[in-house]
């Protein structure tokens, strides 16, 4: 019998999470650019930021002093994290309606390990919409989130990156490795400034370098 190709971990990504549960807790901050904050002075750096406030080029790191140059319209909002830890809760009980939570990888990422029964790309399709629906409808309208389908838990988790907000991707064994040829190497988890220096020192510096190699 030939082996299963159908890709068996559903990896889900919550967008821009912290900025976007002070979106759907204050209806004036939808549709804004909002910046997280751990405290109310420009000296500080953003610890999250909304779609809006991305599209400026603001980020997590990025100084709030900066930021107001580079959006006078920003939205500062004080850190609430005893909120954030609450909708964490919310949806992942909302998620465990539709589908078993095998990780919690953080407070906005989860990862599934889909049921053998469940062998169809519609079908899988089909699920993560029901996910999706379930966590606007029954935690917040604002709160939306990336959903990632592939054969490890890992390339599942890539796939989450390469459609946001709101993505839904699909890594299928058979598409590898050509749909992630065009990544970066840092586009894979666990390699962070440092390591992708080794990687490049070690002459390894594009994903066709590292699948190269044994």
């Amino acid at each position: 019998m030939e082996p299963q190709k159908t890709p068996r971990w559903f990896f889900l990504d919550l967008n821009s999470y912290f900025a976007s549960v002070e979106q759907q807790e204050n209806p004036y901050l939808r549709n804004r650019p909002v910046a997280v904050v751990p405290s109310m002075t420009d000296a500080t750096c953003a610890i999250a930021a909304s779609y809006e406030a991305k599209a400026y080029g603001i980020k997590t790191g990025t100084k709030i002093f900066e930021a107001k140059k580079m959006c006078p319209d920003l939205q500062c909002v004080l850190a609430r994290h005893y909120v954030y830890v609450d909708y964490h809760h919310r949806i992942l009980e909302e998620v465990d309606k539709y589908l078993l939570v095998h990780k919690v990888c953080s407070i906005d990422e989860f990862s599934s390990k889909l049921p053998n029964s469940l062998t169809d790309l519609d079908a899988i399709r089909a699920l993560a919409e029901k996910v999706k629906e379930g966590i606007q409808k029954n935690v917040g309208e604002v709160i939306k989130c990336s959903i990632g389908i592939g054969p490890n838990s890992l390339l599942a988790k890539m796939a989450t990156d390469m459609q946001k907000p709101d993505g839904y991707v699909v890594l299928h064994p058979d598409d590898l490795p050509t749909k992630i040829l065009n990544l970066h190497l840092r586009d894979i988890p666990g390699i962070g400034v440092n390591m992708e220096v080794r990687l490049n020192n070690a002459g390894v510096c594009t994903m066709q370098d590292l699948l190269s190699l044994s």
